[in-house]
Order: structure tokens, then C-alpha cells, then sequence
């Protein structure tokens, strides 16, 4: 008992201890507020801050289809009133390794972004937030807490959740993110497979000022603007409907799809042949009767050839239109249609100046036999833009039923080249239409394995696997990846200028470098979770890993020797 005694301040001092030990690791060092986030239309908005000290992380929800270590974080509302409906908009984690386990996580200062509807507009929402999440430092701590806030109609933003707000979207100010939006959408119009179409409308405007129908002409113009920025608003609609479903979604994505493309290869074999003088095709007899009673045959054509061309424009994204979707997925769902607006005006731009400029502006060459010449080359860069989706179509599709659904499409066209030549009164719609559908069946009815592959010349490139780069940059190494597909120009660019100079080879094939190509040509939900990862909705994409640099270095969308040489030494510590 003595020595009961004589232990016993001991004892109480381990005990006190062991209570505050147990009390510090009940409230982890984890502060949370609850902040304004201001009006926005009929929204209004808060913000769950995080502030996680160094050496500490929080998990993340983890992506739709990952799957990942860790306790989902939940956020409940209830006891809050005029509420109708809170959406959380969880921002961009972090992807590391926990314990040798795939974990998201968050680190630092974090801002959750809360989108609240009021049941009644004009009246405060009292909002209480039950918050449940792990916070994990050397040990894990399962934490809750309940805040609370009023919120005012017409409140003022924190000053807080707009500098958060802000580094979030790189302070880029949304009048810049327009701006690189339109100058994108008007690259757009010198992309190989589009500028033909761009070149065809100015064909016909010479011919028609020929006949003295300019103002026709230019009419014809500003409805193919019209069907270039419809599309684009439509594709705007779909993006926004794809996100807030969870579906992946990528710039050019239909270039995945062997349907899509196989219909384009078809009909650009058909109007390559047409510009050739082969043959014309016509409307049907009752729907071109119809459509010039309701002065629509022309419209019609000039607003399909706008949604056509925005269809060609999509293969891979053009110098700053990667970047202008890469900010605009990040903003809210006004911020998405705006962001694509601008992009269809800059596309439609010269269709629109050339609609408004007066007469005496247009400056154009006389008609002559001049233009038979260049309306051949316009058929032959046809053809070879349809040559180019042949090739993309050969990864989709077996060698023989591409070749047999070109046999087909031939000899459609020659119906309308025997009506033509040999027999006006022949049917040519009526049998060219099914030898048509059934070439285009072959997209739907045969397997969608090809036996081609796609060989590189510089045989270092390995599979992509996107969990298998932080074990790799923690045993030393720098990882390059390079995300890419045979439908993308711009890749094609990249890889024949810059990742096959010697300087870049050289790098790429020591070994302490790992260099992953991410094939993006058929679709891969893995590639699109990972572009979607680090901000980008298209390719091309190349990020450099390493040891210095764990998160990646973005690389710029049109390669350059000293960007790659510079990111590895940066990410590689000068190695």
C-alpha cells in the first residue's frame, strides 16, 4: 500500500496525461468556419473553410469510378431554414499515397463552396451544417462538428471566399478567360480538316458575285456564323449535363466514337468527289420543292455546313482553347455557356465579318478558270482530311469493313454520276440512300476491335498508369506523361518536332525517367479521370513528375524543347 502511495503522483500526472492526449486527439487541430459566399443570380453562396495544419490532411470524396483509401466526407443541413436545396461543389484534391494506399486528400487552406436555392428569394436562409470527415496527421481522427450561419439576400461575399475563390481559378478575371476564348475559336478556322470549309464558302462567294447576288451571298454567310454558334451553345448544354451528371467528358470526345466517325469519313468522301466534278448530288425532288417554296434550300445548307465545320473543329484543342474550357469547367454553369459563346464567335468571326462588311470592302478576284483549279485542291484536301479519318477508323473498325463500306459508299456516288451523264430520269436517291446506311452499319454491326496499334518510333514509352507515378517519383524517378491520340493534329505536331528532338530523346531514355503515353484515341474512362485530375478537358496534355515537384508540371499545349527541358530539371532537382 506503501508503495501504492508513493507511485500515486506519478501515476495522476500519466493519467492527466493520458486525458489531454485523448482531448487533443478528439479536437484535431483542424479549424472549420462557415463564411458568406454572396449572391449569384438566384443563388446564394457559402463556403466551408478548412484550415489544416502542416503534417495534417483531410479525405476527399473520392472521384466517380476511382477507387481509393480513406473516410468520405459528409455535409448534412438539417435544423436550416428556407432552404430548398444545398449542392456542394468539393474543389480539386489532392492524389497521393497513404500508407501505400491510393488516397484523395486535402491539404492546407481549403474552400469548400456551398450553392444554396432559398425556398422564398426575399428572405434569410439560416444555415446549419452537421460536418463529418477524418483528419489524419500521425494518427486519424474521426471528426464532427455542427456550424451555423445566417444569410442575407443581397450579403456581400467574404472577403476570404473571394481571395479563395479566386487562387482557385488562378485569378484569371473571367473578361480575360473571353478574351482567350475567342482568339481560340478563331485558330479554329486554320485547323487542316477545317480550313476547306472556311475556303469552299469563299468559292461561292466569288461565284455568286459573279452573278451579282452578293447580298445572297453574304446572307449565306451569317447563317452558317448561326449554325457555328448554335453548335457550340449545344455543345455547352451537353458539357454542362455531362458534369453535373458525373459523367467524364473531354474536348473532341466524339472523335472516340467509330458511329461519328465513320458518317464524317462517308460524307467527306462524297464531297471530295463532288468538288472533283464526278458528280452533283441533288435533293430529292419533293424536298428540294418543298424547301425552295419555303426559300429554305439555301439556309438549310448554309447553317448544316456551320454545324459541320464545328463538328471538324473538335479533334484535339487548338492553341488557347484548352485553356479557356480548363478555367471555364471549373465555374459555375453561366460562366460554361459564356466560355463557349466566345468560342463559337471567334470560330463564326469571319463568317459574321465577311456578312457585315459593305461592298465596297470586299475585295475579290474575278471568276475565271482559276477556280475549277482551286476547287479541285479543295477536293483533294477533302480527300485527305478523309484519308486522315480513315486512319483514326482503322483503330475502330477491322481493315475489311472499312474497305467494303467504301466499296458501298462508290457505288452510291455512282448513281449520281450515271444520272448525271447517262440517264436523267434514273432514281438515284432511292438506291443510293440504302447502300449508304448499310455502309454506315458497319460501324454498328462489327466488332469494334482493329488489329492496328500504334507504333513509335522511339520504342521508351511505357503503359499509362496513373497509380503508379507517386510510387515511381518516391523512388527518385521523373515521370513524363504524355496524353495523346492519332485523331489529335496537334499531337501529331508535338511528338514530330519536339518529343523526337534529340535533346528531349535524350532525356526521355534515362534511367531515372519513366515516359508514359496515355493513348486517348478510343475512349479511356482512367485517361479522362486523370486529364479531369489536373484541370483539362482535352489533349494535347504532357506533365512532368518528379521528386521536386510530387503535384506535376503542366506543360503548355504547343511543345517546346526548352518548356520539357526545363520542367524536368525543375521537377527533378537540376538532375
Amino acid at each position: 500500500m506503501k508503495n501504492f502511495f508513493n507511485r500515486l503522483p506519478v501515476l495522476l500526472v500519466l493519467s492527466a496525461f493520458l486525458v489531454s492526449s485523448l482531448y487533443a486527439l478528439d479536437k484535431a487541430p483542424v479549424e472549420l468556419q462557415l463564411i458568406s459566399g454572396g449572391q449569384d443570380g438566384k443563388q446564394i453562396q457559402a463556403g466551408l473553410l478548412l484550415t489544416i495544419p502542416q503534417g495534417w490532411h483531410v479525405y476527399a470524396p473520392t472521384p466517380p469510378g476511382e477507387e481509393a483509401a480513406g473516410f468520405e466526407p459528409t455535409l448534412t443541413y438539417e435544423g436550416s431554414s428556407n432552404l430548398q436545396e444545398a449542392k456542394v461543389m468539393w474543389p480539386p484534391s489532392h492524389k497521393t499515397t497513404v500508407q501505400e494506399q491510393l488516397s484523395y486528400v486535402y491539404e492546407g487552406k481549403t474552400l469548400i463552396p456551398l450553392d444554396l436555392t432559398p425556398q422564398q428569394a426575399s428572405n434569410p436562409i439560416t444555415l446549419n451544417v452537421k460536418v463529418s470527415f477524418l483528419a489524419c496527421g500521425e494518427v486519424c481522427v474521426p471528426m464532427e462538428d455542427t456550424l451555423s450561419l445566417v444569410l442575407n439576400p443581397g450579403d456581400k461575399a467574404d472577403p476570404t471566399f473571394k481571395m479563395m475563390e479566386e487562387n482557385a481559378q488562378e485569378a484569371l478575371p473571367l473578361s480575360t478567360l473571353l478574351l482567350i476564348a475567342l482568339l481560340g475559336g478563331f485558330i479554329l478556322n486554320f485547323m487542316p480538316c477545317v480550313l476547306p470549309v472556311l475556303s469552299l464558302k469563299m468559292m461561292s462567294l466569288i461565284k455568286q458575285s459573279k452573278k451579282d447576288h452578293m447580298n445572297h451571298a453574304k446572307t449565306g454567310f451569317f447563317i452558317t456564323g448561326l449554325g457555328i454558334l448554335t453548335s457550340f451553345l449545344l455543345l455547352a448544354l451537353l458539357t454542362v449535363v455531362l458534369k453535373e451528371s458525373g459523367e467524364a467528358f473531354g474536348w473532341g470526345i466524339h472523335f472516340q466514337n467509330p458511329h461519328f466517325l465513320l458518317f464524317v469519313f462517308l460524307v467527306l468522301i462524297a464531297f471530295s468527289a463532288s468538288l472533283w466534278g464526278v458528280f452533283e448530288i441533288d435533293l430529292p425532288s419533293g424536298m428540294g420543292t418543298w424547301l425552295i417554296s419555303h426559300e429554305g434550300k439555301g439556309k438549310v445548307k448554309d447553317f448544316l455546313s456551320g454545324v459541320f465545320a464545328t463538328l471538324l473543329a473538335t479533334p484535339c484543342s487548338a492553341p488557347f482553347v484548352g485553356t479557356a474550357l480548363s478555367f471555364a469547367l471549373a465555374r459555375n454553369t453561366s460562366d460554361i455557356f459564356l466560355v463557349f459563346f466566345f468560342l463559337g464567335l471567334g470560330f463564326a468571326s469571319p463568317y459574321f465579318l465577311v456578312a457585315g462588311l459593305p461592298h465596297r470592302f470586299i475585295r475579290l478576284p474575278k471568276p475565271g478558270v482559276w477556280m475549277l483549279w482551286v476547287q479541285k485542291m479543295l477536293g483533294g484536301i477533302l480527300a485527305l482530311t478523309a484519308l486522315w479519318i480513315g486512319w483514326i477508323l482503322s483503330f475502330h473498325l477491322p481493315l475489311w469493313a472499312l474497305g467494303l463500306s467504301i466499296i458501298l459508299t462508290l457505288i452510291a456516288l455512282s448513281l449520281f454520276w450515271v444520272k448525271h451523264h447517262k440517264k436523267p430520269l434514273l432514281k438515284a436517291w432511292a438506291f443510293a440512300t440504302p447502300l449508304f446506311l448499310m455502309a454506315w452499319a458497319f460501324s454498328w454491326v462489327v466488332p469494334g476491335e482493329s488489329p492496328l496499334k500504334t507504333v513509335d518510333t522511339l520504342e521508351i514509352w511505357q503503359p499509362f498508369k496513373a497509380e503508379d507515378i507517386s510510387t515511381l517519383v518516391k523512388q527518385g524517378k521523373t515521370v513524363f506523361v504524355d496524353a495523346t491520340a492519332e485523331w489529335c493534329v496537334t499531337c501529331a505536331v508535338n511528338k514530330r518536332l519536339v518529343l523526337s528532338d534529340p535533346q528531349v530523346a535524350v532525356l526521355l531514355t534515362k534511367p531515372d525517367v519513366v515516359a508514359m503515353r496515355a493513348d486517348w484515341t478510343k475512349q479511356d474512362p482512367h485517361i479522362t479521370r486523370f486529364l479531369q485530375a489536373h484541370g483539362r478537358y482535352g489533349i494535347p496534355f504532357n506533365i512532368v513528375f518528379g521528386p521536386q515537384q510530387p503535384e506535376g508540371i503542366p506543360l503548355p499545349e504547343i511543345l517546346t524543347v526548352s518548356a520539357v527541358t526545363d520542367a524536368f530539371e525543375k521537377a527533378g532537382g537540376g538532375k
